[in-house]
């Protein structure tokens, strides 16, 4: 029988969460065929799925196994991105959609396809032959489409991993039906507060407007229970409401580079009409864009010669660009999934910068803030929990809210600052050292270290940030390895105990770290839990003073 665990290697490309994350994968496969992991927008997924990937090829390879691999996307960014991602691990695959012909390879193992070209009934011959051993849903919350059902069909033993941003269903149906097991990442709030995502600003008109109302006042629907584009239009497109989406702009984000998102071609067509006269470099695409026509705009816009790009649900899903400064709402929805993969885009990480996300059509009165703590566990599994919240600073511990909104009377439609989140200043907390030889740190000593002040790193993760270092482990203990030179120095043998090694790094100076030797891998919760030394980064050099019997104190060149 395979174990899964053994396929995990240690990637010094990924962050510690990914890691985290791909030993839980792995982990969750020798129990279950199915899983549906979480992981907020902009945090990595591809990378994390490249990852695993190149663990499968790489254990297949050593065992002598041909795995075939699968990945799955809806969308032609989507599959551009996958490539494109394992082109940088050097991963040879055939790419099947239309609208990449020319990497067409049927001969390699790992294929990137489109879900339509997969499914077609003309390629059943193509998939029966190819018989996929894994196969990796991008975005998956759609996996509960038709199209989708029929990969369980076509390969029904094959180990199946989605993940998705938003395992939400606007009809409250769920995903476990598909999927045998959940896995989340850490939440929205937590990766802003660890510094993975950017900070924001949110102005909203106020959840009293005479917009506001007149949106909810809509009771015509599309088969997936989303607003019709018309009733929308007759609502939003109005030359008040771009007027006031322009005044929006001009009093908060003029001169930034940013997305607006709206409800049709005619609507975009519209704003950009009212932006243009202004003088603001902006142009706008749809599905109906011409592919070469939609490049050519996208790649003005990552190189600055566009300032806004409009969009109608293209922008959605697997759009990359870091130095988005502002995203505007100008299209409301009844979609928990397009109100958070919307506002995803801004949040992704690039320098200090703090994204600016303008609602102007009032999304914050049903679904909250972008980082609202959401139960997507209950939404896995079709419970119906509320996903909206108009109180403020209330849902979401006030203590990072500036809550300003003051002028609640009916028909205001000024914009008005809901939040200005920052990061919060962290104290430093100090480990004490302890005198004795072997240590034990009772358990509720341990606990006191909250995830916001320091950082877990287990035994199969990069213990530090710059990936020049990792820890191994082999029949003499625990080993400190210069990644370069594959030199070795040594934590702490394990006769006397095995089990993990944990690196508690202490903030904000991120120059010293604690090492603590655990019978669990994962977890520090633990009342065998003991300190066996400490690390310090004095210049290129990497000290370690051990609190073993042996007391060694050794150093690395880094």
């Amino acid at each position: 029988m395979i174990d899964y665990n053994e396929f995990c290697q240690n990637d010094i490309t990924l962050r510690d969460y990914q890691q985290f994350a791909k030993e839980e994968i792995f982990s969750k496969w020798n129990c279950v065929d199915n899983i549906l992991y979480q992981m907020p927008t902009g945090t990595g997924k591809t990378r994390l799925f490249t990852s695993i990937i190149r663990d499968i090829s790489i254990w297949g390879l050593r065992h002598n196994i041909n795995y075939r691999i699968l990945i799955i996307a809806h969308r032609s960014e989507l599959i551009e991105q996958s490539s494109r991602s394992l082109d940088k691990y050097r991963i040879k695959h055939g790419v099947l959609a239309g609208t990449m012909m020319d990497k067409r390879d049927l001969t390699q193992a790992i294929q990137v396809a489109s879900i339509q070209t997969i499914t077609h009934p003309a390629n059943q011959c193509m998939i029966d032959d190819l018989k996929f051993d894994f196969i990796i849903i991008d975005e998956a919350h759609h996996a509960v489409a038709n199209s989708y059902q029929k990969l369980w069909e076509y390969c029904p033993d094959a180990k199946k991993l989605g993940v998705t941003a938003t395992p939400w269903r606007m009809n409250n149906s769920g995903f476990a039906q598909i999927f045998d097991a959940y896995i989340p990442s850490m939440s929205i709030k937590d990766f802003i507060q660890k510094g993975w995502l950017a900070t924001y600003q949110y102005y909203s008109i106020p959840t009293s407007s005479e917009l506001v109302k007149s949106i909810e006042s809509i009771r015509e629907f599309d088969i997936d229970g989303d607003y019709k584009n018309s009733a929308l239009v007759e609502v939003c497109d109005t030359s008040k409401i771009r007027a006031q989406l322009y005044d929006s702009y001009e009093k908060n984000v003029l001169g930034k580079k940013g997305i607006i998102y709206s409800i049709s071609r005619e609507h975009s067509e519209h704003i950009c009409l009212q932006y243009r006269n202004r003088g603001l470099a902006i142009e706008n695409i749809d599905s109906k864009t011409p592919a070469k026509v939609r490049e050519k705009v996208i790649k003005a816009f990552r190189n600055g010669e566009i300032d806004i790009i409009v969009n109608v649900d293209i922008f959605s899903e697997g759009f990359d660009c870091p130095d988005i400064e502002f995203i505007q709402l100008a299209r409301p929805t009844k979609s928990l999934v397009k109100y958070i993969q919307q506002v995803g885009r801004g949040l992704r990480k690039n320098g200090d910068k703090k994204c600016i996300i303008l609602d102007n059509v009032g999304m914050y009165s049903r679904f909250g803030l972008p980082d609202e703590e959401r139960d997507w566990e209950s939404f896995f599994y079709g419970e119906d929990k509320e996903t909206s919240s108009t109180k403020g600073y209330s849902r979401n511990n006030g203590n990072l809210r500036e809550y300003v909104e003051t002028d609640l009377s009916e028909g205001n439609e000024e914009m008005i600052l809901i939040q200005d989140l920052e990061i919060p200043k962290v104290v430093e907390e100090v480990v004490e050292e302890i005198s004795t030889v072997i240590p034990v740190i009772p358990t509720e000593d341990i606990s006191t270290h909250k995830p916001d002040i320091i950082s877990h790193f287990s035994i199969k993760s990069k213990p530090f940030n710059s990936g020049k270092y990792f820890i191994e482990e082999n029949e003499n203990g625990f080993f400190i390895v210069n990644a370069r030179n594959q030199n070795k120095m040594l934590l702490t043998t394990i006769k006397t105990m095995r089990g993990g090694i944990i690196i508690v790094k202490k903030e904000p100076s991120r120059k010293s770290f604690t090492i603590i030797k655990t019978l669990s891998a994962t977890t520090i919760n633990s009342s065998m839990s003991r300190i066996v030394g400490t690390i310090n980064k004095e210049g290129l050099l990497l000290k370690f003073t051990s609190f073993d019997k042996a007391k060694i104190n050794e150093t690395i060149t880094i």
